[in-house]
């Protein structure tokens, strides 16, 4: 009994310390970064005893600022970035070797040595709350590390201190950067990428395209009209449950649609021209953009498009012939569509090439296009 009770404590005890470890990375909160992107990496802040570490949340010893100089714990970031740390009590020496860097310095005193190199710090490394701080900036110069300190007062309650490896440029994503914030402030991030931010905050969820300002992320009936232009925030029911299409206006100016299951929100695809049909058949989504802003790479691809669920993230491919162009007249009126195993029923015609007017409308007609592949074929003209 005593075994079964020891097999089982360490069971759930491994489970639990998979799942913590796994939900405290930033990629849990932030789709678009990979390890890659974090590796190597801390962010920290003045404010909080929280850091990330390659990208995993762990507590920290803080940085602080005297005297308008923001100095930081030197063997905290050090062995967060893999350094390897000695202390010589009898000299008050630190001898820090990372890759082919070794650093020397002494407690008390501004020399700063970096194989066998001297130099001189503006502020001498000194013990505060049993920590050795040095300045901020040597961190980066010792470790080839870029290093990037924000601060915005107004609409930032924490600053951030980022010290990467200079190529890991996607760390200071505008968005990346807000879900940090918001963890920092112990917000509940449901969802996050470089578009949008959904958190939940006393049982309902919320959204922001910039993860400063919040309204209601709740399913929302709208109905076009000829007197009103929308391009994002229009929801979609279908026998799927909800889709979610936004727009980002202030970044990419691209088209982003979501599926929505309660707290469970994955991205479907992204399109640089605008979504305006969505419909779902037998597990899948197919959906229609329109031509108005174009088509990037028209002649190889259509505007209609399935997206399949696979390995944890929606993969699209466009549906029908390359050039072609689906669902609406040339009046940009939508036409029905309906889908069944046969495939999707709907007028079209070749829109793309290098074609007369008289050769353009003589495709004009009603296609039916197969649910997988880029083939159709003409029902009636």
């Amino acid at each position: 009994m005593k075994i079964r009770l020891l097999a089982l404590l360490t069971f759930i005890l491994f489970f639990a310390f998979e799942y913590t470890a796994h939900a405290e990375s930033i990629r849990d909160y932030y789709k678009d970064i990979t390890e890659n992107d974090l590796k190597n990496s801390v962010i920290l802040s003045p404010e909080s005893s929280m850091a990330f570490i390659n990208g995993q949340r762990v507590s920290a010893v803080k940085p602080i600022v005297k005297d308008g100089r923001t100095l930081v714990p030197l063997r905290f970031i050090s062995e967060g970035l893999g350094a390897k740390v000695d202390f010589n009590a009898k000299n008050q020496s630190i001898t820090i070797k990372y890759a082919d860097k070794t650093m020397i310095l002494n407690i008390g005193k501004k020399d700063l040595s970096v194989n066998g190199k001297s130099s001189e710090m503006d502020v001498a490394a000194n013990v505060y709350n049993h920590s050795t701080y040095i300045p901020l900036r040597y961190i980066g110069e010792t470790f080839n590390k870029k290093v990037v300190y924000l601060k915005n007062a107004e609409i930032q309650p924490y600053s951030l201190i980022i010290i990467r490896d200079v190529n890991a440029t996607a760390i200071e994503s505008l968005n990346l950067i807000r879900a940090c914030e918001l963890l920092y402030q112990g917000k509940s991030i449901v969802y996050s990428d470089r578009f949008m931010t959904v958190i939940k905050e006393d049982g309902q969820l919320f959204f922001s395209n910039n993860s400063l300002y919040f309204e209601p992320f709740v399913y929302q009936e709208w109905t076009e009209d000829t007197n009103t232009v929308r391009l994002g925030d229009i929801w979609f029911k279908t026998d799927m449950g909800h889709f979610y299409l936004n727009y980002a206006y202030d970044t990419t100016q691209e088209f982003i649609l979501y599926r929505v299951d309660g707290e469970a929100i994955t991205r479907v695809a992204i399109e640089e021209a605008p979504i305006k049909a969505v419909k779902t058949y037998q597990n899948d989504v197919y959906y229609l953009t329109r031509y108005e802003r174009g088509i990037l790479d028209a002649h190889e691809t259509s505007n209609l498009k399935s997206a399949t669920f696979d390995n944890g993230q929606w993969v699209s491919d466009y549906l029908g012939k390359p050039g072609f162009y689906y669902g609406f007249d040339t009046l940009g009126k939508i036409y029905d569509w309906p889908i069944d195993d046969n495939g999707i029923t709907t007028f079209g015609f070749q829109r793309s090439g290098d074609l007369s007017s008289d050769e353009r409308k003589a495709t004009f007609g009603n296609y039916r296009i197969e649910l997988k592949g880029h083939h159709h074929e003409l029902v009636n003209p």
